[in-house]
């Protein structure tokens, strides 16, 4: 005697299964924000999530699209850009700095995984200023939502990419005159020394 199938037994179905779909693409795209914030190349992306680097690039484009359109509704049109960032651009070429970080990554992720900062500098600033006030300025860098990335990544990945990142972050503070006071998971916790008599910082 044959079996009976309920037509709303498929539709549920179907209806689970668009549903799981449409919240692996939501976790995935998500994946990539994270990732691409935190300075990875597409290359990079592409590689540790299985995916076409062209479907990495057109998601990313995607949702920068959807982020200058949230931007411009909630933007003020008489808006000016803040004295720190005019200060910043004249101090730093940011998109210089992006593209080494980036290549560096690239490197990094495609070699021996190997972590050799010291900190011998670090020691000696500290002993320097044991007894004196001084004014610092303290930095707190670490992967976008690695909490997040560690549900969606395995773990030799994950780890991987920390541990280049927390590398090449690293060179980059010390290169800009900055010492690592401490590593603590996925995080840097550095400092700059500060002259106050600088006339920006009096000014700010």
């Amino acid at each position: 005697m044959g079996r009976t199938v309920n037509a709303d037994m498929f539709i549920d179905i179907e209806m689970a299964t668009e549903d799981f779909d449409s919240r692996t693409r939501s976790s995935q795209r998500q994946t990539i924000l994270y990732l691409y914030n935190s300075a990875i190349p597409t290359e990079i992306i592409s590689f540790q999530l299985d995916i076409s680097e062209e479907e990495v690039e057109n998601i990313i484009e995607e949702m920068m699209e959807e982020e200058k359109l949230s931007l411009k509704g909630a933007s003020s049109p008489d808006a000016s850009p803040s004295m720190d960032l005019f200060y910043l651009d004249a101090v730093v070429n940011i998109d210089l700095a992006i593209k080494h970080a980036q290549n560096s990554m690239w490197e990094a992720l495609n070699s021996e995984p190997k972590f050799d900062i010291s900190m011998e500098e670090t020691e000696k600033i500290l002993e320097k200023f044991a007894k004196s006030k001084v004014t610092l300025v303290i930095l707190h860098i670490d992967l976008v939502d690695s909490t997040k990335l560690s549900m969606t990544l395995p773990v030799d990945r994950l780890s991987t990419i920390i541990q280049a990142f927390t590398q090449e972050m690293s060179l980059i503070i010390e290169a800009y005159g900055g010492y690592i006071l401490k590593y603590i998971g996925d995080a840097i916790l550095a400092f700059f020394t500060v002259n106050i008599d600088h006339a920006y910082l009096r000014m700010a």
